[in-house]
C-alpha cells in the first residue's frame, strides 16, 4: 500500500499590513491538518510572528484542526506573537470556543483593515 501524502489546506498565504494572513480552505481534519501544521510551522518558526487566519472558506473542521491552531498559539505566543482568527460559521465557532478545547483565541467575523507595518527606532 502507497501512503497518503497529506494535502494542504492552505490556500493563500499573503501580506495584510503588520501582519501574514493564512487563508484556509476546505475541510481540516486528520489527512490535511499535517499541511496545515507545516505551513504554520513554517509561519511561526522566527521573529515576533502575527498571523491572521481566515477560517471563512473551512466547509468541516475536526480537533486535528483545533490541534493544529493550538500549536500555532503556542509557537506564536513564544516567541511574543499572536493569533488570531476570522470565522462565521456556526459549527467551527461551537468548536473554536468549546470550554474544553481552551484555545483562547480572538475570533473576529471579517478581515480587519490592515495595521501598517511597525517600523524599528
Amino acid at each position: 500500500m502507497i501512503p497518503v501524502q497529506p494535502t494542504a489546506c492552505v490556500q493563500e498565504v499573503r501580506t495584510h499590513g503588520s501582519c501574514s494572513l493564512v487563508i484556509v480552505c476546505g475541510e481540516i481534519d486528520l489527512l490535511t491538518a499535517p499541511g496545515l501544521v507545516c505551513h504554520l510551522d513554517w509561519l511561526t518558526y522566527t521573529g515576533r510572528p502575527d498571523l491572521l487566519i481566515d477560517l471563512r472558506p473551512v466547509s468541516f473542521m475536526d480537533t486535528s484542526g483545533i490541534k493544529a491552531l493550538a500549536r500555532a498559539r503556542d509557537r506564536a505566543t513564544g516567541r511574543c506573537g499572536k493569533i488570531r482568527l476570522i470565522c462565521t460559521r456556526p459549527a467551527t465557532l461551537r468548536l473554536l470556543h468549546h470550554p474544553v478545547m481552551r484555545l483562547g483565541l480572538e475570533t473576529l467575523e471579517a478581515l480587519p483593515s490592515p495595521e501598517p507595518p511597525h517600523v524599528a527606532a
